[in-house]
């Protein structure tokens, strides 16, 4: 009878990633592959979110808390993995997460390198312009593209922790119309482009309407691994570099890349 009740809850357990990854969201799914437990049979599932209690009514009170541990240590390094949660237990923590959205607001001659590589590198990409001119489907193959006006497409986009932000528009009233739109949301990454004094203006600007120091500090500026870029190709790559290091690594490992240089938000 247990073992029919445990089939009977996998459903759900799967119907429940799904919601999730439909989100946006990353989270662990651990599955019990070999045990000695009685209470803890192979095929036994748990989602361990970040922050977060495991979701399996049937998972043993005692494992829990180690088995919640090793999930979250999983999920911070991005990396799925076969664990002893206790001697004898052997747990698979797979690391689920959406596909990676990238949305370049701004489509001027740094978005069209940084599209292409982005495409090439795994991200779903979005190009977001007010100018249909710039903002057209034969200009940016394969990426869905919206010429609105930023204010509006960006309160109607879904954006999650899945989605990378890159803001490279024309001018600092359209870089904090599209952070101002941003920022109160969630994002795995959120980047600006623009000289020093361009960039603290607009943060100023954004802390005054009340978007929290925290957030701010939060955005990636100036934009990009440090490489010495000039070219509009090579601020492309530099930026796709970074993105492709947040999503593998971690926003951490990015910053620490850029301490190296000695590149801050200051």
């Amino acid at each position: 009878m247990k073992k029919i009740k445990d089939a009977d809850q996998r459903p759900d357990i799967l119907s429940r990633a799904a919601g999730l990854l439909a989100a946006g969201e990353t989270f662990c799914l651990a599955t019990v592959i070999a045990s000695g437990r009685p209470d803890a049979p192979p095929g036994l599932k748990a989602i361990v979110r970040s922050g977060g209690e495991p979701e399996e009514l049937s998972l043993p009170p005692g494992l829990a808390p180690g088995l919640r541990d090793l999930a979250l240590a999983a999920i911070n390094e991005k990396e799925s993995r076969t664990v002893e949660a206790e001697p004898g237990l052997s747990v698979f923590l797979d690391v689920i997460s959406a596909e990676a959205g990238l949305l370049i607001c701004g489509a001027g001659h740094i978005a069209l390198p940084l599209a292409r590589f982005a495409l090439e590198t795994g991200f779903n990409v979005t190009v977001l312009d007010d100018r249909p001119d710039f903002a057209s489907a034969a200009r940016f193959p394969g990426c869905a593209v919206i010429a609105e006006s930023f204010i509006p497409a960006l309160r109607a986009m879904p954006l999650g922790p899945s989605s990378y932000a890159v803001v490279i528009t024309r001018g600092h009233e359209h870089d904090a119309e599209c952070l101002a739109e941003i920022l109160p949301r969630e994002t795995a990454y959120t980047g600006l482009i623009g000289s020093r004094r361009r960039v603290a203006f607009v943060l100023a600007m954004l802390g005054e309407k009340g978007i929290p120091r925290k957030r701010l500090d939060e955005v990636f500026t100036p934009i990009g691994i440090p490489i010495g870029s000039e070219s509009p190709g090579e601020i492309a790559l530099s930026i796709a570099a970074e993105l492709v290091c947040v999503r593998r690594l971690g926003a951490r490992a990015a910053r620490a890349l850029r301490a190296a240089r000695e590149v801050t938000n200051d």
